[in-house]
């Protein structure tokens, strides 16, 4: 970007704007080259401006939210990065056991308030990392719900800068899949329509789910499940099945302790998780016939 784009970008935000700033700091990988410029919104109406800015200029946009299930490229990415996961507006009660939530709002927080407030449905997703905007793009779920059941409808600015709502059946979800994922929108707030419960039991199965997972998934740094449940089967078993427990391509490795998470063992790079990627998807068709298809996001 030339000089006086950088200044502008600063001038659009009260919040961080850090330039050449490595993107390993900002993804649970721990991997990734220098982003030009890494923009931390304050509110809703700044992202909307960085948004539009880059789009009338022509300057390359990522969007990213927590970065916990992304692998950032190791040369780094010009133009903006629009981290969404600045201080998040607090979650707005609609009545009826509805509320409006912030996109950067992490998911965990938002289960938590939701708790505390007999708002009961969303302890199942516990633990899973990531913010509020993330997870409706990824339709993130656990064995018992994915968020798509509780999204009465989403707030979006389109590729062209106008905002627009969708309603929850418009949104075309399925297994890790809505309208947005792969695509140039940006999601600003989410709606969503919970049941009545009890602060006490909400509270007590959103620990016990925090501690499940922490038993279950590998404590290194990692982007959580790398590949999609595939028809029929789960991809963990399949791994495992193929002898690739274990494997690794230079800091990048397939975890001993949950086969369809790949760990950052220590000097891993982003060309490391992706060669690992290939090594482990090619062994698996090899055995079963089946081909893994990838959950992460490669920027």
């Amino acid at each position: 970007m030339e000089a006086k784009s950088l200044e502008k970008v600063r001038a659009l935000t009260r919040g961080s704007v850090l330039f050449s700033e490595p993107l390993a700091n900002h993804a649970s990988y721990r991997v990734g080259g220098k982003a030009e410029a890494l923009v931390v919104p304050r509110s809703i109406d700044e992202s909307a401006r960085l948004y539009r800015f880059a789009r009338r200029h022509g300057i390359p946009l990522a969007i990213i939210g927590n970065g916990t299930n992304l692998i950032p490229p190791d040369m780094g990415l010009a133009g903006i990065v629009l981290k969404m996961s600045g201080p998040a507006a607090a979650p707005r009660s609609l009545g009826g056991y509805r509320a409006r939530v912030s996109s950067s709002m992490r998911l965990n927080d938002l289960a938590t308030w939701a708790a505390k407030r007999g708002l009961s449905g969303l302890e199942p997703l516990a633990g899973i990392p990531g913010s509020v905007g993330g997870a409706v793009v990824m339709n993130a779920g656990a064995k018992e719900a994915e968020i798509a059941r509780f999204v009465r409808s989403v707030e979006v600015l389109s590729p062209s800068g106008k905002r627009r709502t969708f309603a929850g059946v418009e949104l075309s979800f399925a297994y890790r899949h809505s309208v947005f994922l792969g695509e140039d929108w940006l999601v600003l707030s989410v709606e969503f329509a919970l049941s009545r419960g009890n602060p006490k039991d909400s509270l007590r199965q959103i620990e016990a789910r925090i501690l499940e997972r922490e038993r279950k998934y590998p404590p290194e740094p990692n982007a959580g499940s790398v590949f999609r449940r595939p028809q029929g089967d789960y991809a963990g078993r399949l791994i495992e099945a193929s002898g690739c427990k274990g494997l690794r391509v230079g800091g990048a490795r397939v975890s001993d302790l949950h086969a369809n998470f790949i760990v950052n063992a220590g000097g891993a790079t982003a060309a490391d998780i992706i060669a690992l990627i290939a090594k482990v998807r090619k062994a698996v068709f090899d055995a079963s016939g089946v081909y893994l298809e990838l959950e992460q996001i490669v920027l």
